[in-house]
């Protein structure tokens, strides 16, 4: 009984759908009709109407986009050296042999020939000149060790004569200059004495010849002798009178500043003696500290010019192939800016890089990556190596971050290390070379032509295409687009998939 119902009641619901298609297709058949006659009044009035443009119009098509970046740079040698003559203190790098760019260069094998017999002179000179001084440093030590001993008797020598000094002089004021005073007033007075004496004397004879018998001639004779005695003696005694004065007020006085001076200085020679004895001995310990020092300078001058003299036989530290010049992030200087210094005669400068030396097992190529597409490496893991010499061969490379800091203005570096193909020869050091990556990938874009898409006056930014309107009129249509592979360009939003489009912007 349920199922005879179920079936009844699916009946009825199928049978109300068909009469309600029905209704539906009824309704639908005159409102296509009319849009036909529309269509076909549009088209008629056309060709009626010369003056009505026709356009031609293209659709959306499906296409698969890549964004190809591609940057240049250049091959270099990982384990390439650079090489210069790394002297300490000899300067003159005189080229007698001229090194040849590609020869190839063992280890330990001269890359250049520079002249050496000035520094061998050199040498000479300086070795000769350390073994004067250190004669000279022998004799000032045995010196050293006389003049300590001496100098300790010379300085007890001068205490004593201080100390006689002193003494010579405390004697003078205490006993030799008394003395003298003495000595003027005692010779003043033995004069006077004298003359009283011979004053005395001519009185008794005058006395006594009055009173005896003698003759006249005879008397007179010892008086007048006695007479001239006692007038002798009075001048004798102006005579010590004068010297008295003299010797009191002139001599004596200028004898005790004369012992004084002396007494002064002799005790500041003796003083400067007893200072400066020590002072010349430590003036010779420093005169032998300077020599040792000048000894050891000598020393270490002598050992850098012969490190030099080593230097100036230009060695190889490895073997492989010499390119005169240098480079920079694979970029070759080439060897025009060397050639001056590098022919016979030609003058080097201590540590001036003048050649590399790559053994060229393996290669690396240099990248510049220009700051505007820093952005676009970000998260590139592969990309394809082009060498310039073999541009139809292309190599796979996986490389790492590009460098968190610019290596010049406006430019960052990118380093890849290369694994060269079996049947591509290695690249040379200093080889241009290109490196593309994709930067962007859509298998399954919509696209329209880059001609066909416009841009707004006031903001380039803005982006617009064409479409006809139902009365077959041109109109703008705002829409968003993408990257641009080629001559084609990705459209984002705005339009339908597979809708028509101007192809060229209309004329009014």
């Amino acid at each position: 009984m349920n199922d005879q119902f179920t079936r009844l009641f699916l009946f009825l619901i199928t049978f109300s759908l068909l009469l309600f298609t029905q209704k539906i297709s009824a309704e639908t058949k005159p409102a296509s009709k009319e849009k036909e006659i529309e269509k076909k009044t549009v088209s008629s009035t056309r060709n009626e109407n010369d003056s009505t443009p026709e356009y031609k119009t293209i659709k959306i098509e499906k296409k698969h986009i890549k964004k190809i970046l591609s940057v240049n740079g250049f091959f270099e040698d990982p384990d390439a050296v650079p090489f210069s003559v790394g002297t300490k203190v000899w300067t003159e790098l005189k080229v007698i042999q001229s090194p040849h760019h590609g020869n190839f260069v063992k280890k330990n094998e001269q890359v250049v020939s520079l002249e050496t017999e000035k520094l061998s002179q050199k040498l000479n000179d300086m070795k000769h000149e350390l073994k004067i001084l250190i004669l000279n440093g022998d004799i000032l030590t045995n010196e050293l060790k006389r003049d300590e001993k001496v100098n300790k008797i010379e300085l007890a020598e001068l205490t004593r004569a201080e100390k006689y000094n002193q003494r010579v002089q405390s004697h003078f004021k205490e006993l030799d200059l008394p003395y003298e005073k003495k000595s003027a007033i005692n010779e003043l007075k033995r004069y006077e004495e004298n003359l009283l004496y011979m004053v005395e004397e001519l009185n008794q004879l005058k006395k006594m010849y009055e009173s005896d018998d003698l003759t006249e001639e005879t008397e007179e004779i010892i008086i007048t002798r006695t007479q001239n005695d006692v007038n002798r003696y009075k001048f004798a005694l102006e005579g010590a009178k004068m010297r008295k004065n003299k010797r009191l007020s002139l001599e004596i006085p200028k004898m005790e500043s004369d012992k004084q001076d002396l007494f002064q200085k002799q005790n500041l020679s003796l003083k400067t003696d007893k200072i400066n004895k020590p002072l010349a001995l430590n003036k010779k310990k420093l005169e032998m500290q300077k020599i040792l020092e000048n000894k050891k300078n000598l020393i270490t001058e002598i050992r850098k010019l012969e490190i030099d003299a080593t230097e100036l036989k230009a060695l190889s530290p490895i073997s492989g192939t010499l390119f005169l010049g240098t480079f920079q992030r694979g970029k070759w200087t080439g060897v025009k800016p060397f050639e001056p210094k590098l022919k016979k005669g030609g003058i080097l400068k201590p540590h001036e890089e003048f050649a590399t030396i790559c053994p060229l097992k393996r290669i690396r190529a240099r990248i510049n990556i220009p700051e505007k597409n820093y952005a676009d490496f970000i998260n590139v893991k592969t990309g394809i190596l082009k060498s310039t010499i073999n541009p139809d061969t292309e190599i796979n490379c996986e490389l790492e971050k590009v460098s968190r800091f610019p290596i010049s203005p406006e430019h960052y570096d990118l380093a890849i290390d290369v694994e060269v193909p079996e049947s591509m020869p290695l690249p040379l050091p200093g080889t241009s070379c290109t490196f593309d990556v994709i930067t962007y990938e859509k298998k399954n874009a919509s696209t329209l032509p880059d001609s066909s898409v416009f841009k707004e006056d006031h903001d380039p930014k803005l982006r617009f295409v064409y479409v006809l309107s139902p009365q077959g009129k041109p109109i703008k249509k705002r829409i968003k687009v993408g990257k641009t592979s080629g001559l084609s360009i990705e459209i984002l939003s705005g339009l339908k998939p597979f809708q028509e489009v101007l192809k060229d912007k209309p004329e009014n």
